[in-house]
């Protein structure tokens, strides 16, 4: 892999896990999988039905298309993807230094 490659490679993945909700479903999947969707909706009594929306149109669409999670949605069911190895490594790393890490984690 081209320095180029590994640059975009981190960029893309960088991006992936830049929004919580699709930090939550690589950090579910890394404990177990597959998982259900519905391990991946919010439940809080705060979150509009925009969030449910998101997830599915949004989130979980844009992580299978980068190949980081395989997305069955006739059976509903998440799992880890070819590429996950990437976001995983990414994802210790962040888990390790959370402390240090600005606001909330994850």
């Amino acid at each position: 892999m081209s320095d180029g490659d590994s640059e975009a490679s981190l960029d893309t993945a960088l991006q992936a896990v830049s929004d919580r909700q699709r930090r939550l479903i690589c950090l579910l999947l890394r404990e177990s999988e597959p998982r259900p969707v519905s391990d991946f909706l919010r439940r809080s009594a705060e979150v509009s039905h925009t969030a449910d929306t998101d997830l599915y149109h949004n989130h979980l669409p844009r992580l299978a298309e980068l190949e980081y999670i395989e997305w069955d949605r006739d059976t509903g069911e998440v799992a880890k993807g070819d590429r996950f190895g990437e976001i995983e490594s990414l994802l210790d790393i962040l888990d390790t230094h959370a402390e240090d890490l600005p606001g909330m984690w994850p």
